[in-house]
């Protein structure tokens, strides 16, 4: 190799940021570093109407147990199972998400929504961005809306915009929806579980929340149309006039086959039974899982993939999912290390000083500004909910914030951040599919992203100063 390409690949290198998997195991070895140094400790705990409660002024030291190395690494291992119903979700929303793609159903309903409003498009972009942001909110297109890109800049480019727009469409909408996750699984239902509440209680006040971040997003991305439409030179990703950017037999013939109708009507029932499942009758995980199993066999099948077909798309989506499933593991080994370590409680105990010297509004809002700067860790939503949940549960009993709020400041800290991030994979993703350069990006959305910030802010205090309890 020569000095030059020797000299770039070390510079590869120095750029690579640091994998996901690295961060969480250092996590765990500083935790089990910890179990050494925090007195051991532990709470008394109550069932109070089948929740249980920490007792107040009932901590007390117990018997030092320091993890070891073995335990430090065994705690994955333990991670990984305690998580297991969580990780098999994220396959199989994986895999039926795939399995649905495979079948062109969803390519041909956004060219086809493009041909019947041209001339309209403003319109045609907050129509398609309602749709993908309220897919955002169930938490299943988190990552799925990766495979939205390629289609999102043909969108664009026939509608004269540039690839910004595109990105805007998969990913910025989706994570409007995401954010305030009125039904999103993996973070209000997994957080909610583990804080032991009612399963997607509060939902009107995540509705509105969702509106709220729906109309910063179209403040923003429409501006943006309208000024590179007056003036393209002020594009910061533009197409490439002689480039395509889908496959040319999709734009040829945008008819949807009685085939993608069908994996279509799989697509929308299977989300209405997840929706009505999961607040209607609060289906387990493992129930829910069950659901988009359904979703990617009948979906495969009816969509005319055929059987073998469908169990290639499907071990497709297993392996494309297969890394952020296990990061909730990953994650989930944190606090086994804490808990086997006998300190989860001492941490608390001890956090519990300054959040009940500043009152509980600030102390909802600096919840609030850690899960935001704490995502840059755990990108994951259900892994930074693993991760937190068990520390932040208690200690919000123990200084009077309540635990929906508790909810709020983690999952607004994890969504909103996930635009600005560099470790979110998902946008780093559909940043490289669109070719939108990463430095420019951040520099456009960074306003976006504060005017979010200061809204979760607002809504913290002001949900808190009501002690709302969803």
């Amino acid at each position: 190799m020569s000095t030059k390409g020797a000299s770039l690949a070390e510079g590869k290198r120095k750029k690579e940021i640091v994998h996901a998997y690295v961060l969480l195991f250092a996590m765990c070895i500083v935790a089990a570093a910890l179990t050494f140094v925090i007195p051991t400790g532990a709470y008394q705990r109550i069932k109070v109407d089948g929740r249980s409660l920490v007792v107040p002024d009932s901590y007390a030291p117990t018997k030092s147990t320091p993890v070891k190395l073995f335990g430090l690494f065994n705690s994955v291992s333990k991670g990984w199972l305690q998580a297991a119903d969580i990780i098999f979700l994220v396959f199989m929303v994986g895999a039926a998400i795939k399995v649905i793609e495979d079948t062109g159903v969803i390519d041909k309903v956004l060219i086809k929504s493009m041909s019947h409003l041209r001339g309209k498009e403003e319109l045609i972009v907050i129509l398609v961005s309602i749709i993908l942001s309220v897919m955002g909110a169930t938490g299943t297109f988190s990552t799925a809306n990766i495979a939205i890109v390629p289609i999102a800049l043909a969108f664009s480019k026939r509608l004269g915009y540039d690839r910004l727009l595109a990105f805007g469409l998969a990913y910025l909408a989706v994570n409007a929806g995401f954010s305030a996750g009125e039904v999103n699984i993996f973070t209000t239902a997994l957080a909610q579980n583990i804080a032991e509440l009612p399963r997607f209680s509060g939902m009107g006040v995540r509705i509105f929340e969702h509106v709220l971040f729906l109309a910063v997003y179209f403040f923003f991305m429409i501006r943006y149309m309208r000024r590179i439409k007056k003036d393209p030179s002020l594009s910061i990703a533009p197409f490439d006039p002689e480039e395509e950017t889908l496959d040319p037999s999709v734009l040829s013939n945008p008819k949807l086959t009685p085939q993608q109708i069908m994996a279509g009507l799989v697509l929308v029932g299977g989300f209405a039974w997840l929706i009505y499942g999961a607040t209607v009758k609060q289906m387990s995980t493992t129930q829910l899982t069950t659901v988009f199993f359904f979703m990617a066999v009948f979906g495969g099948l009816l969509g005319g993939l055929g059987i073998n077909g469908t169990a290639k798309s499907f071990a497709k989506g297993l392996q494309g999912i297969a890394a952020g499933a296990f990061i909730v593991g990953m994650a989930k080994a944190i606090s086994v290390v804490m808990v086997d370590g006998g300190i989860i409680d001492s941490v608390v105990f001890y956090l519990t000083f300054p959040i009940k010297a500043v009152g509980s509004v600030i102390g909802a809002n600096i919840m609030f500004l850690f899960n935001l700067v704490f995502n840059l860790l755990i990108s994951s939503g259900s892994g930074q909910a693993v991760a937190v949940m068990p520390i932040m549960t208690p200690l919000a009993d123990l200084t009077g914030i309540t635990r929906q709020v508790a909810v709020e400041t983690y999952k607004l800290g994890d969504g909103l951040s996930n635009i600005v991030v560099p470790t979110a994979g998902a946008m780093m993703a559909c940043l490289g599919i669109a070719k939108v350069p990463y430095g420019k990006y951040l520099k456009w959305v960074m306003p976006y992203f504060l005017v979010t910030a200061v809204i979760g802010v607002v809504l913290v205090t002001i949900l808190q100063g009501f002690s709302w309890q969803g």
